[in-house]
């Protein structure tokens, strides 16, 4: 059994560890296979929490970094007749991510605007062709923040 003063040096060293692996700023950036890995598990994890359990993924997921306020454009075909559910994930960073899907045209057909990190929309295209997301990062406390848009149907 350890006696009071080894346990209060113990404890006093995993403090000092978990502050440094928790707060060290952007160092732990440098390697953003961790964030991509993450992002990649939080996709499935989004999807299957937001009902797309008996869907199939339809494109390869598009996992990249945002800054605070700046944006993304994903081009993406869809086809008719297909139910397709869009949702986007960010890392703990992050605190608001949305996204809007537009058309060929330039008209926003779906979106998910609310102040979440987790946006979703659902569509059924009633025409195949060429779509854009738009992804927002409206908030990123330690930029940049990485973000995932799975796109799941069936």
């Amino acid at each position: 059994m350890l006696n009071q003063t080894l346990k209060t040096k113990v404890l006093a060293t995993l403090a000092a560890i978990s502050a440094t692996f928790f707060l060290a700023p952007t160092a732990v950036r440098a390697d953003n296979s961790r964030y991509v890995n993450d992002i990649a598990r939080q996709l499935v994890r989004a999807a299957g929490a937001v009902g797309l359990g008996g869907y199939t993924r339809t494109h390869k997921p598009f996992i990249d970094k945002l800054t605070h306020d700046d944006y993304d454009n994903i081009t993406l075909n869809l086809r008719a007749g297909t139910s397709y559910g869009i949702i986007g994930v960010c890392d703990r960073d992050c605190r608001d991510l949305d996204i809007a899907l537009y058309d060929s045209a330039g008209n926003r057909i779906a979106s998910d605007l609310q102040d979440d990190d987790t946006p979703f929309i659902r569509i059924n295209p009633n025409r195949s062709g060429t779509y854009r997301i738009r992804v927002d990062m409206a908030s990123c406390s330690n930029n940049p923040c990485y973000y995932g848009v799975g796109v799941f149907g069936r």
